[in-house]
């Protein structure tokens, strides 16, 4: 039973919530221990109250979760835990979580309420409109990454943001592709909103966000902006692990068939677990290298 209230958090997304991290590492407060503490508590606060909100598109969905080859062994549509206990629970959790994180920061607490917000909106509504849907969950991670930066007090660059949309965006619409394959012609009983899309529609919008994520990494490394915040214009040095990490996950979706599950795509992939390490590895160095700032550990 512990185990199966374990899973109906579904601890294993909270990869999603690594994006917080951004404004700590980009605004080179790696070297902080109060913006790290800070920067970790704010993930753990995020991951609980993203997990309130699993728990609830899981109690709404439970019906067609129950139509899904896997998602059929969730809990709520296992019918291994009553759905009102599960609403009980997760509203007392919900509700402490948003105490603390008041507590830790006023700005913090409205944009993490905004995200609670706004996905109830997403699975009552939004979820339900073509395309919107997929750009709703990339919104999501955004959010991430400008509550992340609130919080350990740095600002965030557009271009950086604009990737982040993008690169959630490639990974949304891989995902629909994902399950309209393993799906096949129970598709639209599990999900209404996959008979708006086609495997050769899901093509052409992955080709041009995996396109425009690149682009927009690119303009970031090279703006004069950054390269004054920064301090340095080595950044660019990161483009081609960038580029190797979007061709692996395109072999992941073509080739592997995973990608209805991007989580776990991520998670069991060593090409991109390596190139996701090599990448914050070589970002580190080079932003920290030559600034005079001290880490809390050695490079």
């Amino acid at each position: 039973m512990l185990f199966s209230y374990i899973k109906l958090l579904r601890p294993h997304q909270w990869i999603k919530n690594i994006i917080l991290f951004a404004g700590i590492i980009f605004g080179k407060k790696l070297g902080d221990l109060e913006s790290v503490e800070r920067a970790i508590y704010a993930f753990f606060l995020f991951s609980l109250t993203a997990s309130c909100q699993y728990v609830l598109n899981d109690f709404l969905d439970r019906k067609e979760d129950a139509l899904h080859p896997e998602k059929k062994h969730r809990p709520l549509a296992s019918g291994a835990i009553s759905p009102t206990i599960a609403l009980l629970l997760t509203a007392i959790l919900l509700s402490v979580t948003l105490v603390f994180s008041f507590k830790l920061q006023a700005d913090f607490f409205y944009w993490v309420a905004g995200y609670l917000i706004f996905n109830i909106v997403y699975s009552r509504f939004l979820k339900h409109m073509v395309i919107l849907d997929v750009m709703s969950i990339s919104f999501g991670f955004v959010v991430r990454a400008i509550a992340g930066s609130i919080v350990v007090g740095v600002s965030f660059s557009s271009w950086l943001l604009l990737c982040t949309f993008m690169l959630a965006l490639y990974w949304g619409f891989g995902k629909r592709r994902g399950e309209l394959i393993i799906l096949e012609e129970g598709a639209k009983g599990h999900r209404k909103i996959l008979e708006e899309y086609s495997v050769n529609f899901l093509d052409l919008m992955m080709g041009i966000v995996a396109t425009m994520t690149l682009v927009t990494y690119v303009m970031y490394v090279t703006s004069t902006h950054t390269i004054e915040n920064l301090g340095t214009d080595k950044m660019v040095y990161t483009i081609p692990i960038v580029v190797y990490a979007i061709f692996r996950s395109l072999y992941i979706i073509y080739i592997k068939n995973m990608g209805h599950n991007p989580t776990k795509a991520i998670l069991t992939d060593w090409g991109v677990l390596v190139a996701g390490f090599l990448w914050l590895l070589l970002v580190v160095w080079i932003m920290y290298s030559g600034s005079g700032q001290s880490l809390p550990f050695q490079l």
